[in-house]
């Protein structure tokens, strides 16, 4: 196949292995001017949508260039505190959005005309990721007179001969290898936070089957199981009254609980949760003496009759 290069032919004075330029600059140089070009990319990649752009509509050579975005899920709403990754060719910087689900990163120096491509990548917990891209051109490289300005066209093997052919073919071969590189540190990162999720939900479901083990080993000794096996060793004739003394402690403990949860979301101190909760679990000799006597004639061991001679310390009159 063969390759066609238009070239421009200037009257450098620097020699031509001197030359330290990169590819969108050599192609900058045959043009008459260059302004702000901007390609924004959104990509979707789980639930959360990325979107950036350069701040300013055109960015001259020397300024600092700035790219700004947000961050939403997919009804538009935004994500405060995503984590933000902006992939440039000179590495890749971590932040964070802003309540709004704003970000906003500034290079850290100048950069020369040329075209640039950022990669952003964006997650959080919960929500997914994001990936979007945008590329920007920076301005300021001019031509010379018309008078120093003549076509030409290289092909075939005179493409290694010509100096400003063979320096183009290598930055193209140079831009698709850091291009390869972005992608790869992208992809990295998506990987290893598949790999972490899956190691999250591995630990979460042995530590679902570890609390089911420790629940079957500690449910014989809750207090009803444990009360249940101390009752099965009672006459069964009165087995029902032991059940009943059971459920009316229970219900009196459950009572003290909720009074001391009622002090502290009051904003109680712990002391007067611990004093509500004594005050409304303990029983008096009388209530327990009533109890007693209710169950006996609720479950045929005793009649009102005989039931009535007791007083409320559970004691016969003498005669």
């Amino acid at each position: 196949m063969i390759k066609t290069i238009d070239t421009a032919n200037y009257n450098f004075k620097s020699k031509w292995n001197e030359m330290k330029t990169s590819l969108y600059l050599a192609v900058l140089m045959v043009s008459l001017a260059l302004l702000i070009h901007t390609v924004s990319a959104q990509v979707q990649m789980g639930n959360l949508v990325v979107i950036v752009k350069p701040e300013k509509s055109f960015v001259e050579s020397g300024q600092i260039p700035v790219l700004v975005g947000n961050v939403t899920d997919q009804a538009g709403k935004p994500v405060a505190n995503a984590q933000v990754y902006v992939s440039t060719s000179l590495g890749i910087s971590s932040l964070s959005t802003d309540t709004d689900g704003k970000f906003r990163y500034q290079y850290p120096s100048p950069l020369g005309p040329a075209q640039y491509l950022v990669n952003v990548h964006a997650q959080k917990a919960s929500y997914g990721t994001g990936l979007s891209s945008t590329t920007f051109f920076v301005k300021g490289v001019h031509l010379v007179s018309a008078q120093q300005y003549n076509s030409k066209t290289v092909s075939g093997d005179k493409i290694n001969l010509d100096p400003v052919a063979s320096k183009i073919l290598q930055n193209i071969e140079i831009a698709k290898r850091q291009q390869a590189a972005q992608e790869a540190k992208l992809k990295q990162i998506e990987q290893e936070k598949k790999f972490e999720e899956g190691q999250r939900q591995l630990a979460n479901s042995q530590l679902q089957i570890d609390l089911q083990g420790w629940f079957a080993q500690l449910n014989p000794f809750t207090p009803r199981n444990a009360y249940a096996t101390f009752v099965s060793q009672v006459n069964q004739t009165v087995q029902t009254i032991f059940w009943g003394q059971f459920n009316f402690t229970e219900q009196k403990t459950n009572q003290g609980l909720s009074a001391k949860t009622q002090v502290l979301q009051n904003g109680g101190s712990s002391e007067q949760a611990r004093k509500a909760f004594i005050q409304n679990s303990s029983s008096t000799r009388a209530e327990i003496v009533q109890v007693n006597k209710d169950l006996n004639i609720r479950y045929g061991h005793a009649d009102n009759v005989t039931q009535a001679k007791f007083d409320k310390y559970g004691n016969l009159p003498r005669s």
